[in-house]
């Protein structure tokens, strides 16, 4: 069994990187201020990736104003009015995607992706992305009367994106999938043919190279959907382990998944010991037979301040060392 650990969506900015944000916004700072901090910040957690023996780098995504923006600004079909929802029960807001015509890829520009300038040390780049089921479920959509149609444009576009970032070197994609786990925002619960739609999206983004994906959920149960996403031809499944109980885990065949725990929660300012971490781990693979394991937060750590997410990030560190010594 191999272990690692990873950045697992954007990192927090700074007290002063936020500040210097606020005041662009308000026409007191140049936006050269805010990309002389940015840099510096982003140049901080790749920093901190490399001493805490990361194998897969991120640049921390701290140029992303939230999970969607990126994706949504590079699609053709979509508009971003002024509409902000919050973003599941957090205190955090996305812009909200407005789906008007058919989706297509835009114009992608790798930067706003990723700062592959900025990681130059040898090692394999990890970007994190909204699935396209969640994707969808947070769009209002304006255009498309058949649902599946709408899934699978935009998996087809979401490849497009995809494929520009493998030429700037990234190996790794983690699909955010939390809507496949948590939907309290609607007032029934998806049926079983939207299940499989949401399973055919991510198979179809995926299908060029499935060894170069996990998908993520977060915020909910992933209990009763497991079997459905160990099926899927991806490298890894991540769970939310804050939401998921172990003990209700069915006994699961070998797989040959990778699983990634969401074994710190990124809504918690409270840092987990990495003696409880250890130990959450093993419990796991005590009713798991799994073949890889990756230590992460359970969603993105922007949720927390600054130097609350690397104190997380560290206690992941020594909680993998306490693992692989036991």
């Amino acid at each position: 069994m191999s272990l690692e650990i990873q950045l697992a969506g954007i990192h927090p900015r700074s007290e002063k990187l936020i500040e210097l944000t606020r005041s662009y916004e308000r026409a007191k700072a140049s936006w050269s201020q805010v990309e002389v901090q940015l840099e510096q910040e982003t140049r901080e957690v790749i920093k901190l990736q490399e001493s805490l023996g990361f194998k897969h780098f991120s640049d921390g995504a701290l140029g992303w104003q939230d999970q969607l923006r990126p994706v949504t600004r590079s699609l053709e079909g979509v508009e971003s009015g002024t509409r902000y929802s919050r973003w599941f029960d957090t205190n955090t807001f996305y812009q909200k995607p407005i789906i008007v015509g058919k989706i297509s890829a835009g114009n992608i520009d790798p930067k706003n992706f990723l700062r592959a300038d900025l990681l130059t040390k040898e090692g394999d780049r990890k970007v994190t992305l909204p699935g396209p089921y969640t994707l969808s479920q947070l769009s209002e959509n304006k255009h498309y009367k058949n649902y599946a149609d709408l899934l699978f444009d935009i998996a087809i576009a979401e490849r497009e994106i995809i494929r520009r970032l493998k030429n700037e070197g990234v190996t790794l994609f983690q699909l955010s999938e939390p809507c496949l786990v948590y939907q309290p925002y609607r007032e029934s619960f998806r049926d079983l043919s939207e299940t499989e739609q949401a399973l055919g999206a991510i198979r179809s983004v995926v299908k060029d190279r499935p060894g170069d994906f996990v998908v993520q959920t977060y915020f909910g149960d992933a209990t009763p959907l497991l079997p459905a996403l160990l099926d899927l031809p991806i490298f890894g499944v991540g769970i939310d382990l804050f939401e998921t109980d172990i003990s209700s885990l069915g006994e699961q065949e070998k797989t040959s998944k990778a699983f990634v725990l969401g074994v710190v929660d990124s809504r918690e300012s409270f840092v987990e010991n990495p003696d409880w971490i250890a130990d959450t781990a093993r419990k796991f693979t005590e009713k798991v037979d799994a073949r890889d394991l990756v230590f992460a937060s359970n969603s993105d750590l922007k949720f927390v301040p600054q130097g609350i997410a690397n104190q997380k990030l560290e206690a992941l560190s020594k909680a993998s060392e306490l693992f692989e010594g036991s």
